[in-house]
């Protein structure tokens, strides 16, 4: 049931996955990097919101600042969420065994700034296909409302094509937060999800988020998810996407690397 609606809408939600000690624990490692009680592990990348980074606004904290972290599986505390057996499972029933992860971040949308990530698909990310083979996975780490920011699907898109990208077309723009354009978005689903709920979605749906208009933070957890028997269309070379390599955040999580991607990256 969870492949056939998985593959027929492009995305999934299992309510209740994550354990509350446990988004506790990322909760508090985020704030521990935020505030410098420890320092982000090596690759680890601290992304502060654009309007905070030019000086227009000044956060109220230092986790106000931040939109994201990227690569956080090189944290001993927040590749928990990679290692978490339960959220293996239901992406081996997606996309099967040998897994490799990937694009692991930490995603925090604070108020006051324009913290928007406009439709897109994750597919022009990442050098490996079929896409059926690559899976998205975003967990809320507390109630996520249409108020604070929370995903947006398009049900169906990931049937059709891989769009050209761009930035928007808005006064400030956050690093890589690319999108689509000219799309049809009358379809399109908010996903409401309280602590703890995860949603699986396919690498080629078109999905956003929007502004955060409560006082509180909104934070969430994801990464993707590939079959280490993919095709690499990338010939094995270290692309980057403006100082981003997905490369650098290659882990084999269950299962063989039968083409290496991991030991060779």
């Amino acid at each position: 049931m969870m492949r056939d609606e998985y593959f027929e809408n492009g995305y999934v939600v299992r309510r209740g996955l994550l354990p509350a000690d446990l988004i506790t624990e990322l909760n508090q490692r985020f704030a521990d990097v935020a505030d410098g009680v420890c320092e982000p592990a090596e690759n680890m990348q601290v992304v502060r919101n654009v309007e905070v980074a030019k000086g227009l606004v000044t956060p109220k904290t230092k986790a106000h600042g931040i939109s994201k972290m990227n690569f956080v599986q090189a944290d001993p505390v927040l590749r928990k969420y990679s290692a978490f057996a339960p959220l293996l499972n239901q992406v081996e029933q997606l996309i099967g065994p040998d897994l490799i992860s990937m694009n692991s971040m930490y995603l925090n949308k604070p108020p006051h700034v324009d913290g928007r990530h406009p439709l897109h698909q994750d597919l022009i990310y990442f050098p490996f296909r079929p896409a059926d083979s690559i899976v998205g996975v975003w967990s809320a780490l507390e109630p996520i409302t249409r108020e604070n920011g929370c995903l947006v699907m398009i049900p169906g898109s990931h049937k059709g094509e891989t769009h050209a990208h761009d930035y928007p077309d808005w006064e400030h723009k956050n690093h890589l937060f690319l999108g689509v354009k000219d799309v049809d978005t009358s379809a399109r689903v908010h996903i409401e999800m309280e602590a703890g709920d995860t949603v699986f979605f396919h690498s080629n749906i078109i999905h956003g988020s929007g502004f955060n208009k409560t006082e509180g933070l909104r934070r969430a957890i994801a990464i993707h998810f590939a079959n280490a028997r993919c095709e690499d269309i990338w010939g094995g070379h270290k692309h980057t996407l403006d100082k981003y390599c997905p490369r650098d955040d290659y882990r084999l999580v269950r299962g063989e690397d039968p083409n290496d991607y991991v030991t060779h990256h």
